[in-house]
């Protein structure tokens, strides 16, 4: 059971990082990314949505921070599965699958951490 606690903290703090450094590089650059061509579809909605994103990117690191720190994790796995799916829906439909392990990783992270927090869920489905 110890093994599985330790296990957990890692993944979590992982995760946490990840979001971060991938937040932190939206405003700084320091990791040279690129989604490349784009679909026109894909062009119009981050166009749309251009104005919204600085926001997202501050809500993504405030969400590092908490599962940093373990504070609300069982809350902030929750928030953060809809914002994974999106993530890994976005990537999926730029057509460029080698780009696309950004959002596999969160989203592998954040089922394997909602799984480990099944039993704080239960209460939700009874």
């Amino acid at each position: 059971m110890e093994a599985q606690a330790k296990t957990s903290n890692w993944l979590r703090i992982i995760l946490g990082l990840f979001l971060i450094i991938y937040a932190l590089n939206q405003f700084v650059h320091f990791i040279p990314f690129t989604y490349g061509d784009m679909p026109e579809n894909t062009r119009h909605f981050i166009d749309a949505v251009a104005h919204y994103l600085p926001f997202l990117y501050i809500f993504e690191i405030l969400i590092g921070l908490l599962l940093i720190i373990n504070k609300w994790t069982p809350f902030i796995l929750i928030v953060l599965f809809p914002l994974t799916i999106s993530f890994l829906v976005f990537n999926i439909s730029n057509n460029d699958l080698t780009k696309i392990w950004p959002a596999v990783i969160v989203a592998f992270l954040n089922v394997l951490l909602l799984l480990n927090y099944k039993k704080k869920y239960q209460p939700l489905f009874s």
